[in-house]
């Protein structure tokens, strides 16, 4: 019993957001998983058109223990209307990608297989409550920087819908003052039904654990 348990891997399913610029370095943390431990078994689940592009970043990586650890699991990537027939890549969805996050995608995959532990994109909020029902931890991964989430944060709420002003005040920061023009802040902040609608997003991130795609050496403040 006790060497079975020894040789038990840790089974890690990964899910990113369908486009390139998440994949990528979803499968770099896999990869970076594997490499630190022998016992960690990640798979990443993607669409059947986005296998390439997990096969091209594990590539980059080279050949090793750590990219022949890990595994690749397929989903049907959900019909929705306004999406062409054959877009699987957000990247090529135009103005109807937003739709996609209004079908529970991922669900069928995470019951069949079922994972010791689900580490989601922080778009996928629903998958804490399928990971909660299964009595799993789940990790929200954000692939944007520390300095960005934390400014969105601080930010949330905050932002005067209604105000003609150029430039926001980021509360909370240290050091100098943070300012940014409304131009380019997310939507979800600068048009009050937006945030509206992103507010159950956050409720189910806040119920994961969190992983941030951080560079030390620039966001040590953060």
């Amino acid at each position: 019993m006790a060497s079975a348990e020894l040789g038990k891997k840790l089974r890690i399913l990964i899910i990113p957001l369908f486009v390139t610029s998440h994949i990528g370095p979803h499968t770099d943390l896999a990869v970076r998983l594997a490499a630190a431990r022998g016992t960690v078994e990640p798979t990443l689940a993607v669409t059947p058109a986005n296998v390439s592009v997990v096969r091209s970043t594990l590539q980059r990586h080279g050949a090793s223990a750590a990219t022949s650890a890990i595994k690749i699991a397929t989903y049907p990537f959900p019909e929705v209307d306004g999406l062409p027939l054959g877009v699987e890549n957000l990247s090529a969805a135009g103005a109807a990608g937003w739709r996609i996050f209004t079908r529970p995608a991922q669900e069928a995959l995470i019951r069949e297989l079922p994972p010791d532990a689900v580490l989601t994109d922080v778009h996928f909020f629903r998958n804490s409550v399928i990971a909660g029902d299964l009595g799993v931890p789940c990790i929200a991964f954000s692939v944007i920087d520390t300095f960005s989430n934390l400014a969105m944060s601080h930010l949330g709420g905050k932002v005067d819908c209604d105000s003609g002003c150029k430039e926001v005040i980021v509360p909370r920061f240290p050091g100098p003052e943070v300012r940014i023009p409304r131009t380019k802040l997310p939507e979800f902040l600068r048009v009050q039904e937006e945030h509206d609608r992103f507010n159950p997003r956050l409720a189910g991130i806040r119920r994961c654990f969190g992983a941030f795609n951080t560079f030390l050496d620039m966001e040590r403040q953060y």
